[in-house]
Formats: C-alpha cells, structure tokens, sequence
C-alpha cells in the first residue's frame, strides 16, 4: 500500500466532509501529479469514488433523503451519457497513441476542472436562493444536466459532485436541499458502475491505488467532520476553487512544455 496514495485519500476524505465538493475533482489531479498515468488516475478514481458513494447513497437511503421523482429524471440522460462517455475513452484509447492519450485526457481534466471550480464558487449562492423558489421538476432539463455530468464523469471522473449539486439548486430549487444530496449521491452510483466497468475493460483501474484512497479516505472524513463546526466554509471553498483554477491550467499540456 503507496503511503503518497494513502495521503491523498487523507486529503480527499477531509475535503470532501468539510467542504461536500466532489472527490474527483481533487483525486485525479493529484494523482496525476503523482506520476500515476492520467488514464490510471481516472479509473482508479471511479473505483474509489463508487466505494464511497455506495456507502454515502446507503446511508441517505435509510434517512429517506433520496428525491426519487429527481432521480429518475437525472438518469434518464446519466446513462446514455455515461456510456457515451465509455464509448469516447475506448475510442480515444483505440485512436490515439500514448502520449496523445495523455495529452487528450489532461486537457479533458482540466477543462472538468474549471468547470467544476465555477460550480463550488456558485453553490453557496444558489443554496441560499432555494428556499424561495417553488418551480416543478423540468424532465428535459433535468435529463439534460444527467446527460452532462455522466459524460463528464465517464472521460474525466470529475463531476459527480462538484458539477451535480449547483446544476440540481438551480433547476430544481423546490426540492429540499437534503434530498438534492441525497439525489446527488444516488445519480452518482448511477452513472459511476457503467463508467467503471468501461475503464476495467480499458484496463484503466487500479485496485491497489484505490484501496490505498479508501484507506486514507475514512480518517480524512472523520477528521472533516469536526472540522465542519469549527472552522468557516466560505474561504476554504473560495480558495479550493483557485486552486483547482491553478491545477487546472497546470495540467494543460503546452504549460507541461513551457516547464520543460
């Protein structure tokens, strides 16, 4: 078991429990500034991701805080975008050359990324407007934004959370927020076993670096936890936004050659 992975998972479990923003967007990243191949990074990361969203889903399941009216509006889109997204990685691994595939797959993290740095900047807003708003549930819209995020998910890992929860506050603001989460972590079981099985049969997973993730990951979020009552949220999120802005661009491949 990599003590480096095991830390990363640390981090991953205590940001995730402290802040809620998707594990992903903070997972592959440094995974890939590991060294660990950018392909690997994401599929390890689903691996990892669907062992802890199972248990999250479970628990939302027994308090009832799962919208199922929402859910299954959110995978109707999910899936077929999941497994477009399946079909895109085994193309692109099928089409390209290793190191193109490196290149295609960080400019394709980086832009989940920026993406996902704008939703944590807006999430507080859009929070604290849905208590006001009492509109009905857009099936199109909602299987739209399914559609959006499993793609996402697919090819980058990134997005089950990060991307999903604003995109529900803001389409679906009558929904009571414990169960747009609850949603949340339902719609990601959804969308990440399709995404997994495509990257095993890639040969993308790696078991041993997402059980080193897990590992590290349990104490993370115990440690999280009490983190929440004791420090403010709002400059954390502000700042873990610009550092996925920053990480974002890093990864960009004509910044790696700028380096070199």
């Amino acid at each position: 078991m990599n003590l480096e992975y095991v830390l990363v998972g640390f981090i991953v479990g205590t940001c995730t429990a402290y802040s809620g923003v998707g594990a992903g967007a903070i997972t592959t990243p440094l995974l890939i500034f590991l060294s660990v191949p950018t392909n690997t990074a994401i599929g390890s990361d689903l691996l990892f991701a669907l062992g802890t969203r199972i248990v999250a889903m479970i628990a939302h399941l027994q308090r009832r805080t799962v919208q199922w009216s929402v859910l299954w509006r959110l995978a109707l889109g999910g899936l077929p975008g999941a497994l477009v997204g399946v079909m895109i990685s085994a193309y692109l691994h099928q089409a390209l050359n290793i190191h193109q595939l490196e290149q295609v797959l960080r400019i394709a993290v980086a832009v989940a990324l920026l993406v996902s740095a704008f939703g944590i900047i807006f999430n507080r807003k859009l929070a604290s407007d849905a208590a006001t708003a009492r509109n009905g549930l857009p099936t199109l819209r909602l299987a739209a934004i399914g559609c959006f995020v499993g793609l996402t998910v697919s090819i980058t890992s990134i997005g089950a959370g990060s991307l999903m929860l604003p995109l529900l506050l803001l389409v679906a603001p009558a929904v009571a927020l414990r169960r747009l989460v609850g949603t949340d972590l339902a719609f990601a079981v959804v969308v990440l076993v399709p995404s997994l099985l495509g990257h095993w049969r890639l040969g993308d997973v790696n078991v041993t670096i997402a059980a080193s993730l897990l590992a590290g990951a349990i104490p993370g979020v115990f440690l999280g936890s009490y983190f929440v009552t004791k420090l403010p949220e709002r400059w954390f999120r502000g700042a873990l936004a610009g550092l996925l802005v920053i990480v974002a661009f890093a990864l960009l491949p004509f910044m790696t050659h700028a380096k070199g």
